[in-house]
């Protein structure tokens, strides 16, 4: 087979070839599209407009059960004993432990929503990262400055064909031949690496955007433990005045089961 058809036979093979490639690449721009999308970007940004507002309700719901804890604490260990030196020490923790209850279930219930806040933000970063994981690979699979290299090198040589085609010396003929004969696939080669370029620093920018919303769920992660360690407090004490309530009922057990004994 002569030389220059079988350049036309291997162009026609990457011909083939590279539309196999840029049918992949425009899938891969489709997956990057899906990846992120405008819908996902308005839902993110809602999302972290309602963790936001959640905080600050979860805080401003601290302060009356801040009160309220406060206050049973205080009338917890002023009138304790004035209760039992009156001997009403038992109807005074039978009133103060249905208060108790009722402040328990605002407490536990507050709780578990500074839970939910916390897995919602930590269930987000996730998200996050699965988009991230799809975009990594499609950004680093090679440099940018390797693809432009070789593009610059085949920009070359179409440049060199295309500006010396006139005034051709008979023995130069075959070698434009040649030099046309793989026009096509120089052209699809170049094409192909533009759109593989295009397609790295779009993933590479957008998971770089990923990463910075990423960080941005993690620096609510704080405000949200401060929520929970002040709950914490407050779920303390509660224990705290329950666990004396029931050593003032012992104390009371014992000393009626003593009368009685007499």
């Amino acid at each position: 087979m002569p030389a220059l058809e079988t350049l036309r036979v291997e162009t026609d093979s990457m011909q083939t070839q590279g539309d196999v490639t840029l049918s992949y690449g425009f899938k891969e721009e489709a997956l990057i599209a899906e990846t992120w999308s405008a819908q996902d970007r308005a839902a993110h940004e809602q999302g972290v407009r309602e963790i936001l507002d959640r905080i600050v309700g979860l805080r401003q719901n601290l302060e009356p059960l801040r009160a309220r804890t406060d206050t049973l604490w205080e009338r917890f260990s002023t009138l304790a004993l004035e209760r039992v030196l009156s001997g009403q020490l038992r109807e005074f923790l039978d009133a103060l432990d249905l208060e108790l209850h009722e402040l328990d279930q605002q407490l536990v219930g507050t709780d578990c929503e500074i839970d939910r806040l916390r897995t919602g933000v930590r269930e987000r970063q996730r998200v996050l990262e699965e988009k991230m994981a799809v975009l990594e690979p499609l950004a680093h699979r090679t440099t940018t400055q390797s693809h432009i290299s070789m593009m610059l090198s085949r920009v070359e040589g179409l440049e060199a064909s295309l500006l010396d085609k006139k005034d051709l010396a008979p023995d130069e003929s075959e070698r434009h031949d040649q030099r046309d004969a793989t026009l096509p696939g120089d052209l699809l080669y170049v094409r192909v690496r533009l759109l593989t370029t295009r397609i790295a620093i779009i993933a590479s920018n957008r998971s770089k955007h990923l990463s910075e919303l990423s960080a941005g769920l993690a620096a609510l992660l704080p405000d949200v433990e401060r929520v929970k360690a002040d709950m914490a407090t407050l779920l303390t004490r509660a224990d705290c005045i329950r666990d004396l309530s029931r050593y003032w009922l012992a104390y009371l057990d014992i000393t009626q089961g003593a009368r009685s004994g007499e």
